[in-house]
């Protein structure tokens, strides 16, 4: 990656540090008592989405997509504890969206849904390593990485007439091996691992499904219902061997049985629940609600609502440390109608640093 020559004021790194009241109490009052708290925010540029954190390199890597038509999409590298850039590689025309990380080869996946495909790039040099795509323009979407067996998996959200559609990448080629379409109707969107059982959970945005896809097989196993509306994201969880998925429209986290499918709870976290990340060691889940303007902390054992944290204008995704102390989350900002020029909103286009 290279470090920034130049940026416009309106995409300019305007960082800064400092307590950022988010709760009740001032986030070094909440520290003091134990409590989750957000430490910090720092300002990017335009047009965040997902974010990842290397545990290998102590980075987290921040996607954004930059001003529509501006061409000024960049892929960002940062130090977690400062939120400080240290560098950024250009993207231009073609941003990313998705991200996911193959920590122990140093590789990243991004998901460039304008164009239909997916990039590899080397965290280590930060240069591409290759792209891939299926078909024409294919509206993928989130990248799911087993790290052990490099193999990677991507959705496709079928829309106007495509099928939705997962990929199964080859880490080792860089080339799609196979292509899931049978029995993914449903809208595709979300995917969570399950490594010892060989499976895959995807979520069925427009049926309000979870689909189960043995990796054996690579078919259908089943579909059951997600218990809310708009299930947009899933979790598993393989300690409880339970699903965690993120309702939308009902701004619910419901909790599933893995093996029977059968609803545990839905548990109410705010308005827009998009996206999800499991935090084993402090025993939470975390859910970006974001029309809420929210990040739910969700106990995993009591299945109730902890705290729920204000970061940004609109939380979009969540990374967290596999220590358990830290998570970071994006906060897109309030965006302006088609042709007209971009809202002033310094609580968006931001990442948010959690002390848990």
């Amino acid at each position: 990656m290279t470090h920034s020559p130049r940026l416009s004021r309106r995409h300019a790194l305007a960082l800064f540090a400092g307590a950022f009241c988010a709760t009740r109490l001032t986030a070094a009052q909440a520290q003091a008592q134990g409590e989750a708290a957000v430490e910090q925010n720092a300002r990017f540029a335009a047009g965040l989405y997902e974010i990842v954190f290397s545990a290998s390199q102590n980075r987290l890597y921040v996607a954004a997509a930059g001003v529509r038509g501006a061409d000024d999409a960049r892929l960002f590298a940062v130090d977690p504890g400062t939120l400080e850039a240290k560098s950024f590689l250009e993207l231009g025309d073609e941003p990313a969206f998705g991200l996911g990380l193959n920590d122990r080869r140093h590789r990243l996946y991004t998901t460039n849904t304008r164009s239909g495909s997916v990039s590899v790039i080397d965290t280590q040099s930060g240069k591409l390593l290759g792209k891939l795509a299926e078909g024409e323009k294919a509206h993928v979407r989130q990248v799911v990485v087993d790290d052990e067996k490099d193999v990677v998996y991507v959705s496709v959200f079928g829309a106007r007439g495509a099928p939705s559609q997962v990929w199964v990448i080859d880490g080792a080629t860089q080339k799609i091996a196979h292509v899931l379409q049978d029995g993914l109707d449903g809208g595709i969107t979300g995917l969570a691992l399950d490594r010892a059982g060989n499976r895959l959970f995807a979520t069925a945005l427009q049926s309000n499904e979870i689909v189960e896809i043995d990796l054996g097989s690579r078919a259908v196993k089943r579909r059951f219902a997600s218990g809310g509306e708009g299930a947009v994201n899933v979790a598993y969880d393989p300690a409880g061997r339970r699903l965690f998925v993120t309702n939308q429209k009902s701004g619910t986290l419901t909790v599933l049985d893995a093996g029977s499918g059968a609803l545990v709870k839905s548990i109410e976290t705010g308005a827009g629940a998009l996206s999800l990340a499991l935090n084993p060691p402090r025993g939470l889940v975390l859910v970006a609600n974001r029309q809420a303007g929210t990040v739910s902390l969700v106990d995993a054992a009591s299945l109730t609502v902890r705290d729920s944290l204000v970061t940004g204008t609109h939380p979009q995704t969540i990374a967290v440390d596999p220590t358990g102390g830290r998570a970071w989350v994006t906060n897109k900002a309030r965006s302006a109608p088609r042709g007209q020029p971009p809202v002033e909103d310094p609580q968006g286009d931001t990442v948010s640093l959690i002390r848990l």
